[in-house]
């Protein structure tokens, strides 16, 4: 494997390349909608991503998504780097868009502590001001920010093909009484035409539900602060969104799984993200890979 000299484009983005057994590979550090416009038109096969969650981290980064006063900014701000993405996908190819909701609460600073991940409590959250988030949603009302972004979505020319769910098995239980526990998230599965690349064998050897997908979540404990998704996720969407030997790009890739499983897979990878230590962390376990 070998990874070339980094450099800095013109919008400020660095940017580093290399191969992983002759698959190659892109990194690029900086603000997601800035590095995608350095991609060419119709050049990526298939997407696969989970933006930063709405009001749920602060990973101290300027610019990062997800800390936005309302919600409406918080889907203005994703959606522009979804057009970017509806650029850069070929005309047969595959997003699968990986979110999460969050519950506004309207109560104030916490001043409590959270085991899964000290970013999660970082003083006045947007969801926990009040004044409704900007949609006079009341206190204890899930938002409904996955639907929120998926229909903004398709006013923008994307096909929303289908909403899979992933029941995230043996994940820990959250502490509330008042409701029934959260035990699953969406994958959305888009277009941006009729006709694109599906390969439909997968699920059916599973013998499972086709749009409900039990994959146990990924141990906690990682070397950085952040929420990755299992392996096995990832690989599901590429059997079937993605052909053989094709380009898989990740615009918020956190530490790397996607383009960890994309080259593992015999595919090339691009992959984004805003945090430096987050891209530094991916450099130092590319060059594990043999």
């Amino acid at each position: 494997m070998g990874i070339n000299v980094n450099e800095t484009l013109a919008n400020g983005v660095q940017k580093w390349t290399g191969t992983v057994n002759q698959k190659a590979w892109t990194l690029l550090c900086g603000n997601a909608a800035d590095a995608l416009s350095g991609l060419e038109d119709e050049s990526v096969n298939c997407i696969i991503t989970s933006p930063p969650y709405y009001s749920l981290r602060d990973y101290g980064v300027d610019g990062q998504i997800g800390l936005e006063d309302t919600v409406s900014a918080y889907v203005a701000s994703l959606c522009e780097v979804m057009d970017q993405l509806y650029r850069v996908l070929k005309k047969d190819g595959l997003l699968f868009l990986n979110m999460g909701d969050t519950y506004y609460s309207g109560k104030g600073a916490s001043h409590g502590t959270d085991s899964k991940s000290r970013k999660r409590r970082f003083g006045l959250r947007p969801v926990d001001k009040s004044g409704g988030l900007g949609e006079n949603i009341e206190r204890k009302s899930i938002i409904g920010i996955p639907w929120r972004v998926a229909i903004e979505m398709t006013s923008r020319r994307w096909v929303l093909r289908s909403p899979i769910i992933w029941r995230r098995d043996k994940t820990l239980p959250e502490a509330v009484q008042d409701r029934p526990h959260r035990s699953y998230e969406y994958i959305f599965m888009f277009a941006k035409n009729r006709k694109y690349y599906f390969n439909r064998a997968p699920l059916l050897e599973q013998q499972m539900d086709e749009d409900v997908w039990t994959i146990t979540v990924r141990p906690s404990g990682t070397e950085i602060e952040t929420a990755p998704y299992p392996d096995e996720l990832v690989s599901r969407c590429l059997d079937i969104g993605c052909p053989e030997g094709g380009v898989v790009l990740d615009p918020f890739v956190g530490s790397g799984t996607t383009m960890n499983v994309a080259l593992q897979s015999g595919r090339s990878a691009i992959g984004i993200d805003i945090s430096p230590s987050f891209c530094h962390y991916i450099l130092e376990h590319l060059e594990d890979q043999k």
